[in-house]
């Protein structure tokens, strides 16, 4: 049974016109239309996964560009911290520089305190006085020593120490100590509240610390006086002066002549009447004069032990 010639294409083909030969070849419709449909669908696949190539890929590409402004971003701000924290490490380093400075001009000041009063900076062999302190301050930095805290704490000690009586605000002997004693003018027994220092007449008197004079004048029996403020705490006073170089008001440094040695008031002699009063209180005297002296003492003695040692390497 043959196929519907309605169902089939006939293709005609002449492949030579004189010989009169011609071929033919029939098609079927239906392959026909399957291979439209076929080319449909091929190129609609195509066409789609082409789209979805290019979606895919300008997707990526705009991921990417956000992620690379992104690691931009993130690059220049990082690149900013560091350079904030090179400019932190340079000024840590200035804060540390000017640091040392101020530890420097405050042992200056130390040594001059020293100096003053009548002590001598210590030294180690080998090593000299100002340096040795500060050397020892720069080991401690990689131990976590906070320059900056310690020098609060060195200002409180040298304002302390500036404004403490030490040593003998005049030379001579003591002629009537602290406590009791027969008064050398009436005889009685009495609680001497200070001491009594003797030398000729016009011996200078000088201040034992920094301080402010509260008074300056007359004063009764004490004769021509001087009162010194040095601190909150700590008040001394001078009696018997001949005369008085500085009034009330007038700051004063230790070692600073404020008046001189005479016998005004009630006096047998040319002498200094010296009082220290702590908090109101009455204080002994020696207990703030003899800080030196025995500070000069220990000094000759390390002395003497040194050259000692010194003269036995050598007979060695």
């Amino acid at each position: 049974m043959g196929k519907n010639r309605n169902d089939r294409l006939q293709v005609i083909v002449i492949e030579d016109e004189l010989a009169n030969r011609v071929k033919r070849f029939f098609i079927s419709k239906k392959l026909i239309v399957f291979s439209l449909l076929f080319s449909v669908v091929f190129t609609l696949s195509v066409t789609v996964y082409a789209v979805f190539i290019t979606y895919k890929s300008n997707r990526y590409y705009s991921t990417s560009t956000k992620e690379l402004k992104e690691l931009r971003s993130k690059v220049a701000q990082l690149e900013k911290e560091n350079a904030n924290l090179r400019s932190r490490v340079a000024s840590l380093e200035q804060e540390k520089e000017e640091t040392i400075e101020e530890l420097a001009r405050r042992i200056e000041i130390i040594d001059s305190i020293m100096k003053r009063v009548g002590i001598e900076v210590s030294q180690t062999e080998g090593e000299g006085g100002l340096a040795l302190p500060l050397d020892k301050l720069l080991e401690k930095e990689s131990s976590g020593v906070n320059f900056s805290d310690v020098i609060p704490g060195i200002d409180y000690l040298i304002e302390n120490f500036k404004t403490t009586p030490l040593g003998y605000p005049t030379y001579g002997r003591i002629t009537s100590d602290f406590g009791l004693r027969r008064n050398p003018v009436t005889g009685r027994l009495e609680f001497h509240l200070g001491v009594d220092i003797a030398d000729k007449w016009g011996t200078p008197v000088r201040a034992p610390a920094d301080g402010v004079v509260i008074k300056a004048g007359w004063c009764g029996l004490m004769g021509k006086c001087l009162e010194i403020r040095h601190n909150r705490d700590i008040v001394t006073y001078y009696g018997h002066l001949a005369k008085l170089l500085v009034k009330k008001g007038d700051r004063v440094e230790r070692g600073q002549i404020i008046g001189l040695m005479g016998n005004s008031g009630r006096s047998t002699g040319p002498h200094l009447h010296y009082t220290i009063k702590f908090r109101n209180r009455i204080m002994n005297p020696h207990d703030f004069m003899e800080v030196l002296a025995n500070a000069k003492e220990e000094r000759v003695r390390k002395h003497r032990r040194n050259q000692e040692h010194l003269s036995r390497r050598f007979k060695n």
